[in-house]
């Protein structure tokens, strides 16, 4: 990939899950952990992770996450409703060489 916009582009056409109408936290976690797929997710838990910890990069209304030394999760916003993707180890190094920022540690 020769941009970030491009390589945002091609990571998004995966399957997408829809966001179910109640959640333990565990299931969140567990359903937001899964590479290769997005996942809707509530306004609630976008602004969660926005605000729990600073994020390693932001873009217009995308933001990456990341606690530690581990694959970036990016979580954004579109048509009023809040997704997720949570990136691999291969992703997360293109997504940060992308962005000009450092991997994760």
């Amino acid at each position: 990939m020769s941009t970030l916009g491009e390589f945002l582009t091609r990571i998004q056409q995966v399957e997408t899950l829809p966001c179910p109408a109640a959640e333990e936290w565990a299931d969140l976690i567990n359903r937001i952990s899964v590479p290769g797929r997005i996942v809707e997710v509530t306004e609630d838990t976008y602004w969660y992770f926005l605000e729990v910890l600073p994020p390693k990069h932001m873009r217009c209304s995308m933001f990456a996450f990341a606690e530690g030394a581990e694959a970036v999760r990016l979580f954004w916003r579109k048509d009023q409703k809040h997704f997720c993707l949570q990136l691999t180890a291969e992703q997360t190094a293109e997504y940060c060489r992308l962005a000009k920022i450092p991997i994760p540690s």
